[in-house]
């Protein structure tokens, strides 16, 4: 098995030519009605993952459950293709959804959502043991679902142990989502010797530190809040509260973006950016799988959403709305 991305790269680049297109898309969302939705996806690449969604009592949870699975064996087909540091690099992409699982089982667990709530809302495309993502959201509270992601032997275990430390502390999310991301990104930067995701990591930092700098509405930045790893450094991540962007033009959308939801999109739209450049300026490294990924995943969330607004019997253009927001 291959050490480096040629290899891999030529057979990511197959598997996105059956990635979803504009028409194909336009056409799901053409569809007059949810049985004609799921038609129109069993012409696509996931039809033999929708097989139980025909059934005659099949409604949005199949759905879910195709769309999830053709995630999780996507991730894995192109794990599965790497090994030695190159596999290492990739896994440390696929664990920015273990990230994202990890956020939703802690705020499932603070708000009491329970267990089929939380599970309901976890992306299948990561790298810890579904029954690790299952003992960890059946737990009664943080410090127990830390315990299974421990048990797990999974590298964001520590990051999840300290989060959960820190809402203790001061039964603030931010403060359990931050220790989190960074966690996460210090995981991320050791593995990674490829120029190119360095540079898109420390991209994807001073992002999530703008973010930060919203969430935190204007007030001085605790300090403790910083992750560390971009082009920003302790000092321009305190001036972020005072709305300077330290001349990073994706920082300032997002700090000058009139609403926190408009400042998420704009960070969103500066990640699809920066995958496609990354992708574009190193053919031969991990651009090409960063960008198939991200892809991917734009594409299996845009479908849950028409699937929805099929079901439910919404206009077309609004559903339209919601794929394009």
């Amino acid at each position: 098995m291959p050490d480096d991305y040629a290899y891999i790269n030529t057979r990511v680049r197959i598997m996105r030519t059956k990635l979803l297109d504009g028409r194909s898309l336009d056409s799901a969302l053409a569809a007059g009605s949810y049985q004609e939705f799921l038609r129109v996806l069993t012409e696509t690449d996931l039809a033999a993952n929708l097989r139980d969604t025909t059934t005659e009592q099949a409604g949005l949870a199949e759905l879910d459950q195709a769309l999830s699975r053709n995630l999780f064996d996507t991730a894995r087909k192109v794990l599965g293709f790497a090994d030695g540091d190159a596999k290492r690099e990739i896994q440390a992409l696929l664990m920015k959804w273990d990230l994202v699982n990890l956020k939703t089982v802690a705020r499932g667990i603070i708000t009491g959502r329970g267990t089929d709530a939380i599970l309901a809302n976890l992306i299948p495309g990561g790298t810890l043991k579904p029954a690790a993502l299952q003992a960890a959201a059946q737990s009664t509270d943080l410090p127990g679902a830390a315990a299974a992601i421990a048990l797990s032997g999974h590298p964001l275990a520590a990051a999840m142990r300290t989060a959960a430390q820190a809402y203790a502390s001061s039964n603030r999310m931010l403060d359990l989502e931050v220790a989190l991301d960074q966690g996460y990104y210090r995981h991320a930067l050791s593995v990674a010797r490829n120029t190119s995701l360095r540079r898109y990591l420390s991209r994807e930092i001073d992002i999530t530190n703008a973010l930060i700098a919203r969430a935190g509405a204007g007030q001085p930045l605790d300090p403790s809040l910083f992750v560390a790893g971009g082009k920003l450094d302790a000092a321009g991540y305190a001036r972020l509260s005072g709305g300077d962007a330290g001349g990073l033009s994706d920082v300032s959308a997002i700090l000058d973006a009139p609403s926190l939801e408009d400042a998420e999109v704009a960070a969103r739209t500066a990640l699809d950016t920066a995958t496609r450049n990354v992708a574009a300026g190193d053919p031969e490294g991990v651009g090409v799988i960063l960008d198939f990924l991200r892809r991917k995943e734009i594409e299996i969330a845009k479908l849950r959403l028409i699937g929805r607004g099929k079901f439910y019997d919404l206009p077309t253009d609004q559903i339209r709305r919601e794929v394009q927001a």
